[in-house]
């Protein structure tokens, strides 16, 4: 009978006896839960998180609201610039997209406008005085190309989810350390490059490559957060591990306002991002990841000099005696499909996947909202980040003290409310709105608050092997979400007034029942096989 409490010789798959042996126990038992080993690890890999926040929210600032207008042709130059805006514009939309035939004006301004056809603005002007070059600008993203800007944003989270899948299957199958090194080196040269990029579709292809390499970033740090600490500190390390994406809005916001110039702030993220490359010295492979796939010798190098670090002597002949005598074989690593093929894993996959589907709507449609409320677009940004910080902050003592099920629902209750007052509450009844804004702001901490604990519940309901991969693929949903947040943004007063806080609402409401169903994983020891996961 294994300890996690049915015979698991019925399952087919051909996995070692090693697979029983509980992974925590070894490690924790050589260099104990939490020492300055594991506090070196697990702060350079929380330092990630800075370029992934740059590069999923920096399309603030390659592509900010923007005022233009129509270029006055020559043979205006005798009107000033607003006149000239006064007699081209039809004043039935706010840009000028089409204006009246300047030939036609040209003849006599005071002509009726009846009279005069609408023509496409072959060139427009851009006002510079917040930015003075932007993606928008380079290359007219307005009008008929204004959909361009929301494909960039698609393309970067595309390009997440597939590098989050293609890197977390490499590192579940070659280890941490290089897939993550390979990741980091990705985001830093296609960051490089993207700043220098004649023209869009160019830019684009580059811009896909970046979000590959960012999505390995992502997924595999944040298990190597998990897999390096024990006991309590598996609960408090991953969830400070989401505190510097937060912190990353506020640098970018400072460096967009310092630099004002989409390729310079490119270009400035691309050198901070390559200094990451140094990790190849600093960082050493995951001892769990070795010990779970039978690599004895090799997890006994690192976890003598973890084990060393943290005030622990080990001569190589003692470690061999805390190792299980184990045959080394070749091992098949469960994919994302595999996780649908025992019923207790599909269900788990299957709520996991709707919960970060409607976490994903929330964060990025709510995102654009609360940027709104600000006139100012580096205050706002700086203010999301410090926002957010503090909901992780709250959510490490909860989790610590509630567990991760109950920490989830409770700030996405937090949040569900918040999006009822903010229905509730009438625009422009309030000086500043202050209320409307301070509920915008708790509701955006609820959402910073049930983003790591469900990252941490995630990773520990999928077994070591499969860990990258499942994490990916649940997570795949808030991507393919946020990807249609601006689509239900443009359904304010269209369908009905206040739509997308309405369906934000009761999509908060529908992840508590979702959670429901599935276990609580405070102080459990964290599956290594599929089997033991199934078990769970």
């Amino acid at each position: 009978m294994s300890k996690y409490g049915t015979d698991e010789s019925s399952y087919k798959e051909p996995y070692s006896t090693f697979d029983k042996v509980n992974t925590d126990d070894i490690t924790s038992k050589i260099i104990g839960d939490f020492g300055r080993w594991q506090f070196w690890i697990s702060f350079i890999m929380t330092l990630l998180k800075l370029p992934i926040a740059w590069y999923q929210l920096n399309i603030i600032f390659l592509a900010p609201p923007q005022h233009f207008w129509c270029a006055k042709p020559a043979i205006f130059a005798k009107y000033s610039d607003e006149e000239w805006r006064k007699i081209c514009s039809p004043n039935i939309e706010e840009h000028p997209c089409l204006i009246y035939d300047p030939d036609l004006l040209y003849v006599s301004t005071a002509m009726d406008r009846s009279l005069i056809p609408l023509v496409a603005c072959p060139m427009f002007v851009f006002n510079k005085t917040t930015f003075s070059r932007t993606i928008t600008s380079d290359w007219d993203l307005v009008c008929s190309k204004h959909w361009l800007t929301h494909l960039t944003q698609c393309v970067m989270m595309w390009g997440i989810v597939i590098g989050g899948i293609i890197f977390g299957v490499l590192a579940d199958k070659y280890g941490r350390k290089t897939p993550l090194m390979i990741s980091v080196l990705i985001q830093g040269v296609a960051s490089y490059v993207a700043s220098f990029m004649p023209d869009y579709w160019s830019f684009l292809a580059v811009w896909f490559i970046l979000a590959l390499g960012s999505g390995g970033v992502g997924i595999i740090s944040f298990v190597i957060c998990m897999e390096v600490v024990s006991g309590k500190y598996r609960t408090t390390v991953p969830v400070l591990y989401q505190l510097p994406f937060g912190l990353g809005n506020a640098i970018m916001a400072g460096l967009a306002y310092w630099l004002r110039d989409w390729r310079k702030l490119e270009f400035t993220l691309a050198t901070l991002s390559s200094l990451f490359i140094f990790y190849w010295f600093w960082i050493p492979e995951s001892p769990r990841w070795l010990l779970a796939t039978g690599q004895i010798e090799k997890a006994m190098v690192v976890l003598k000099e973890a084990a060393q670090q943290n005030g622990k002597c080990y001569t190589m002949r003692q470690l061999k005696q805390l190792m299980p005598k184990v045959k080394s074989q070749k091992r098949r690593e469960p994919g994302f499909l595999a996780f649908f093929r025992s019923r207790n894993m599909r269900l788990k996959t299957f709520l996991l996947s709707i919960n970060w589907f409607f976490t994903g709507l929330a964060f990025y449609t709510f995102s654009q909202y609360l940027g709104s409320i600000g006139g100012d677009i580096f205050v706002a940004v700086s203010w999301t980040g410090i926002i957010s910080t503090l909901g992780a902050i709250t959510c490490v003592f909860i989790v610590t003290k509630m567990g991760r099920k109950t920490t989830v629902g409770i700030y996405q209750l937090i949040t569900a409310i918040c999006f009822i007052m903010l229905l509730v509450v009438p625009k422009d009844s309030f000086a500043n709105n202050w209320p409307r804004l301070l509920f915008a702001g708790i509701g955006f901490a609820g959402m910073a608050g049930s983003i790591p604990a469900l990252y941490l519940f995630s990773g520990e309901l999928f077994p070591t092997l499969g860990r990258n991969v499942g994490i990916s693929g649940v997570t795949t949903f808030a991507r393919i979400a946020s990807m249609i947040a601006p689509a239900v943004v443009s359904l304010d007063n269209i369908i009905i007034t206040d739509f997308p806080l309405i369906l934000l609402a009761f999509t908060s409401f529908a992840q508590i029942l979702l959670l429901l169903p599935l276990p609580e994983t405070k102080d459990k020891p964290i599956p290594d096989t599929l089997e033991q996961a199934e078990l769970f």
